[in-house]
């Protein structure tokens, strides 16, 4: 703990914020933390809040605002998500500290740049309690990928498992062997749900959809040749990758939705042979409860090598949980980035603290 460390309470009460690329909602976490024994926590009350259709529509074309709406954007996203957190919280007595990983715009570390909305400085404002925001910043400035955030909560809040993939907008992978290793693996979600939108459906329930259709060779063979996917770690996604994935895809939504679950099947199987002990895995996510798409990385997997059994708010609020987490420890003036998930220099104390009057 470094000088500037505060005094540590005996527990902290913490709302972890996440509201993922494929945005079908705002997930909220409140977890009591012990920091002396992180893995000891207890999650008090989880809920995923619906984003209105509106202010989805508008997180979803962020990238093409100019500075002025964007910025505009930042703050009303930041003030809905602080009423939200009000009403969440609503009968709890103490909340010492909020972390949001906020709405990705823009994520190229190669420039030095990762650029989440929905504003922490207005979310304390509106709740009156201090804000973490800005996760990635400081990391991406020191030369790391600003992703992923997330193995540095599973490294202390699940210390015996070995292998943690989240199938969320963006699917990525964290392996806890020999050290930890994490990376974006693919769009997944975000890919998913374009194809079930097309049909009428926010998302294909089940993958009962994809089941229906049929692999598109084509598709398939160009998915494979992309040079993301030959790329070693550390690596991350923006959210516009998804456009080029989608370039040349099925018409029949069916047979996205059937060619891209194999797709993502493979490239998780992919990784999970290389390792030498692949034990077990605990996948988390909207794609964990996507019985088609479990299905197919089940049948891949090696023989020797378990998937996880989790209560329903781990496998859902899993990343929110984190997030919460992060937010704690800089409030503490601790480390909450591990820099060799991230390729950055050193470990670092990151997020921005935006403190109430």
């Amino acid at each position: 703990m470094s000088g500037k460390s505060k005094k540590l309470l005996q527990d902290y009460r913490v709302v972890g914020i996440m509201s993922g690329s494929s945005l079908d909602g705002l997930d909220l976490c409140l977890t009591k933390f012990n920091p002396s024994s992180p893995d000891k926590f207890h999650i008090e009350k989880a809920e995923t809040i619906e984003i209105p259709s509106e202010l989805k529509e508008n997180l979803r074309s962020s990238d093409k605002l100019q500075s002025l709406d964007l910025l505009t954007l930042d703050i009303a996203y930041g003030q809905w998500i602080g009423q939200k957190v009000l009403h969440f919280i609503n009968g709890h007595e103490r909340i010492d500290v909020i972390g949001v990983h906020g709405h990705t715009v823009f994520h190229h570390p190669d420039l030095g740049v990762s650029l989440q909305i929905g504003a922490g400085s207005a979310i304390s404002q509106v709740t009156g309690i201090p804000v973490v925001d800005r996760f990635r910043e400081k990391d991406v400035l020191l030369g790391g990928q600003g992703a992923p955030l997330v193995p540095f909560g599973e490294k202390f809040l699940f210390p015996t498992i070995p292998v943690f993939i989240n199938l969320g907008g963006i699917a990525n992978i964290s392996i806890h062997q020999n050290g930890v290793r994490a990376w974006d693996i693919a769009p997944c979600n975000q890919v998913l749900n374009h194809f079930a939108m097309k049909l009428g459906h926010a998302f294909d329930r089940d993958g009962l959809i994809a089941r229906s259709g049929e692999i598109d060779p084509i598709w398939l063979r160009k998915l494979r040749s992309m040079p993301y996917f030959e790329q070693s770690p550390p690596k991350s996604l923006a959210n516009q990758f998804t456009k080029v994935i989608l370039e040349d895809a099925p018409e029949r939504p069916e047979n996205g939705l059937h060619t891209y679950s194999h797709f993502i099947a493979e490239l998780i199987t992919q990784e999970i042979h290389k390792l030498e002990k692949p034990s077990e895995i605990l996948f988390s996510g909207g794609g964990a409860k996507n019985q088609f798409l479990m299905s197919s990385v089940s049948k891949q997997l090696p023989t020797d090598c378990s998937i996880l059994s989790a209560s329903e708010t781990i496998i859902e609020y899993k990343e929110a949980l984190i997030f919460g987490f992060l937010a704690m420890n800089r409030l503490l003036w601790q480390p909450n980035i591990l820099s060799e998930t991230t390729g950055s220099k050193t470990d670092t104390c990151s997020g921005v603290l935006h403190l109430p009057n």
